[in-house]
């Protein structure tokens, strides 16, 4: 527990400037990220299967590679594009590759495009939120004024409170569903998968995320708009019931995915036999042990705010 609480506080020491300054900063904490994910994936996937070395190396260039493109081509997510040229040439390599190299087979390159998508487009949608260059929102709706504040915060201050509303949701399920199922669990969720996951915590946990993270949206729209007439208007619930259910339906989808996420890792964690992803954080594990979690409901929360014309 010492270990893990020392790690916990380096961590957030390291990690909170970086992503609060935005720009290259949070570009570069995202590109590690993105990089060890992936490593830790091809790591993984090594245990059993006979595939050379150099592979764990030099496949996570490619999650890296995106998350640079990510934020060096017009500001943003780039284009689909991009993306497929990076893709493709990777797998085109690999391909070849295969040709000279018996121990690489075809099923081994699907992985490499399945650890790339997992650890390399995902962490280069956070790129995308952190470092928005536009307003990421249609102009002249309603949801544009309560929701983010166009007309009052810096545009870089924007992706910092999206990306910050997904890490709060998914932190408050995390603790929530732990809470919850200690106080109230009784039915197993997925005992094959996780054992200590319980129905009752799962829903503790869902609740936990969709408050709190309606709770964090709330208390920036009211404290951030300066205009006293729109404080006073925002404390009238009743007209506001539709702009809360809307947060509150998207902080429970996110926490769902969250949850969701959180069993993915550890499926592919038994179905490998390891117990941890990897070392890199004393005590918490490796980078997927800490963000796979946030790492669906970030593309999930991606997703949804794309369906709705926010971006």
């Amino acid at each position: 527990m010492k270990q893990r609480i020392i790690t916990g506080a380096v961590m957030f020491i390291i990690f909170a400037p970086l992503y609060v300054l935005g720009g290259w900063f949070s570009t570069a904490l995202i590109m590690f990220l993105a990089y060890f994910g992936t490593y830790e994936l091809i790591n993984m996937y090594q245990t059993k299967n006979n595939i050379p070395n150099i592979c764990k190396y030099i496949v996570p260039l490619f999650s890296l590679l995106i998350v640079l493109v990510s934020g060096i081509v017009s500001g943003g997510f780039g284009t689909f594009i991009d993306i497929l040229i990076i893709i493709g040439s990777e797998f085109v390599g690999l391909l070849v590759l295969s040709i000279f190299d018996s121990r690489i087979s075809f099923k081994d390159c699907i992985f490499f495009m399945f650890s790339n998508a997992y650890s390399g487009i995902t962490f280069a949608i956070f790129e995308f939120m952190r470092n928005l260059n536009k307003l990421p929102i249609r102009v002249g709706t309603d949801f544009e004024f309560k929701v983010l504040l166009f007309n009052t915060i810096d545009i870089r201050v924007v992706g910092l409170i999206l990306l910050t509303f997904v890490i709060i949701t998914v932190m408050a399920t995390d603790i929530g569903a732990y809470n919850f199922g200690m106080l109230f669990g009784k039915h197993k969720l997925c005992p094959n998968i996780s054992p200590k996951k319980t129905i009752e915590g799962a829903i503790g946990g869902a609740l936990s995320g969709a408050i709190f993270g309606t709770g964090y949206i709330t208390l920036l729209t009211f404290l951030l708009e300066p205009s006293c007439e729109y404080q006073i208007r925002f404390l009238n619930i009743e007209s506001n019931v539709w702009y809360l259910i809307a947060i509150f339906g998207i902080a429970l989808i996110v926490s769902i995915a969250g949850q969701l996420g959180d069993l993915v890792a550890s499926k592919l964690k038994r179905e490998y036999e390891i117990k941890d992803y990897g070392k890199i954080f004393p005590g918490h594990g490796g980078v997927l042990d800490r963000f796979d979690s946030t790492i669906l409901g970030g593309l999930v929360f991606y997703i949804i705010i794309f369906i709705i014309g926010v971006l």
